[in-house]
């Protein structure tokens, strides 16, 4: 009894330890291949066979390991950044305890399907990336760390992207390990014939895709890198010196169709200081250019002030040509999420933006080619970039400031989610970070230039421009909604088994007598 405890004991430890290890299927680490078995270990260690409750406990750990190796920089946040830097260590463990229900979901789910005879690979495909669909959802969505994420090094991979999305390319790795996890344990050729089958035909897929990539259009644009420390930035004695950098470093950005400057980049309410929308026209009209900037900004409306972290495109003549306000806020940082419609949420204070989202999807034009503005965390949302292309954008220009991520795994992360927009909706994407990671983007997810993080750098290229517009991109929300409503409907109809549900559930499955596909 004991040596059988202590067997479990070291099976979860180690379903644990595997979901810490997967954290190297993504940047900055360049071994984005090893998710394509990285789940094999907690597939045969997790006791689908032994029944419900370990099955379960296990997919749990796997989630916590999972959520922890890829999100540890949460405890390391600079402290200069961070109002109340006591809430670092418990905000990572809450975090993380949150998100690998999402895991435990999986685990759930899956289950249920194979007591219906659904065979465990796809089983567990579906839910996986039905329930990181889900998990993007809502005011408290993210999506971060997706599994879709870890291929972007891989254009070949990528591609398919443009047909059914990122959830969808993490839901085939799942069905790679989940038949990689068969092959060693049954040991069948059928089993490494379907194997081969399912790597190789979105390969050859991407392969084709990429020999017939035309880009018939381009567009120089400069991003500005300034590399200010917030600490600086939002010190009024060095508002001046700040804006001074911006407009010295813009000099190298003359002869471009666009300057872009960074998320937040003019530290002050823009449209309500006196002088400096001036000072912003100054800089277009002489560098002959317009200057795309992030800025807080507010307005009065009969409730009170409302505040808006928005991007402001300023035309050569001078004139403000649009304006773009944040949809999309990070929960915690931005605003408390659902605290508008609670009212003693509004009475929580965790030193967070009181900002207001954003309601439009701002469609801004340079040299007849129109384009949408993601900022910062927006990039993350396949969706919410969706929206873009879909009110005509050609392009997309991402800003942002990671500065407060430190020099940790999360301003690549954050960067490598941005190009798979680009895939699914066939669009090159400028990305304008303040510490880095600046970046021009193809669009088919491939890196034309970037620049390394904390340095002082412009970057200035050509944006390379197709015509936008995919699968994914005209029809993503129904792939994404079917990932998650294909496998709940199936779970839900395990109840209707004759059996009743709790015996059902507790019975052990043995997943090799199960057909392959």
């Amino acid at each position: 009894m004991r040596e059988g405890l202590r067997s479990t004991v070291l099976k979860l430890a180690a379903c644990f330890a595997s979901g810490l290890v997967a954290t190297f299927a993504f940047w900055p680490y360049k071994t984005g291949f090893i998710a394509y078995f990285i789940l094999i270990p907690f597939i045969i260690l997790s006791g689908l066979r032994e029944g419900r409750g370990r099955f379960l406990l296990a997919s749990y750990l796997y989630g916590l390991g999972y959520f922890l190796g890829n999100l540890y920089w949460i405890a390391l946040l600079q402290k200069e950044q961070i109002t109340v830097p006591a809430l670092r260590l418990p905000a990572l463990a809450l975090l993380c305890v949150y998100l690998a229900l999402f895991m435990l979901l999986t685990g759930y789910l899956t289950r249920r399907l194979v007591l219906m005879r659904v065979p465990f690979e796809i089983a567990f495909a579906l839910s996986w990336g039905g329930v990181e669909f889900l998990r993007s959802l809502g005011p408290l969505g993210f999506p971060w760390s997706s599994l879709g994420y870890s291929q972007t090094p891989y254009p070949v991979v990528t591609q398919q992207a443009a047909l059914y999305g990122t959830y969808a390319i993490s839901a085939w790795l799942v069905l790679l390990n989940g038949l990689l996890a068969r092959l060693l344990t049954s040991r069948r050729a059928a089993v490494a014939l379907v194997a081969a089958a399912v790597f190789i035909a979105p390969v050859v897929g991407g392969m084709v895709v990429l020999s017939r990539a035309r880009c018939p259009d381009s567009l120089r644009v400069s991003l500005v890198q300034p590399n200010i420390a917030g600490a600086v930035k939002w010190d009024e004695a060095y508002r001046d010196s700040t804006i001074n950098v911006l407009s010295t470093m813009s000099v190298q950005g003359k002869g471009s169709a666009m300057i872009v400057w960074p998320e937040t980049a003019v530290p002050l309410y823009l449209e309500h200081t006196a002088g400096y929308l001036d000072t912003l026209a100054g800089i277009a009209r002489s560098e002959g250019c317009p200057v795309l900037t992030g800025y807080p900004d507010y307005e009065r409306t009969p409730e009170g002030l409302r505040y808006y972290n928005s991007a402001m495109l300023m035309s050569p003549e001078g004139r403000v040509e649009g304006e773009y306000r944040k949809i999309h806020l990070v929960p915690f940082g931005e605003m408390i999420p659902l605290e508008e419609k609670i009212a003693f949420l509004r009475n929580i204070n965790f030193g967070e933006g009181d900002f207001s989202p954003g309601k439009t999807y701002t469609i801004f034009e340079v040299d007849s080619k129109r384009f949408g503005v993601a900022i910062c965390f927006e990039s993350i949302f396949p969706g919410l970039v969706r929206q873009f292309t879909r009110h005509g954008a050609d392009f997309i220009v991402n800003i942002t400031n990671d500065e407060w991520f430190g020099p940790s795994a999360a301003p690549y992360q954050h960067a490598q989610m941005a190009v798979m927009r680009c895939v699914e909706d066939r669009m090159g994407m400028a990305r304008c970070a303040n510490t880095g990671i600046s970046m021009l983007i193809d669009p088919y997810g491939r890196i034309i230039r970037q620049t390394p993080i904390f340095t002082r750098d412009v970057l200035t290229g050509e944006l390379h421009l197709a015509r936008p517009g995919t699968p994914y991109s005209s029809k993503g929300y129904i792939a994404d909604l079917m990932l998650i409503l294909v496998p709940a409907a199936l779970a839900a109809l395990s109840y209707g088994r004759r059996k009743p549900a709790r015996q059902l559930a507790a019975e052990p499955i043995d997943i090799s007598d199960r057909p392959v596909i």
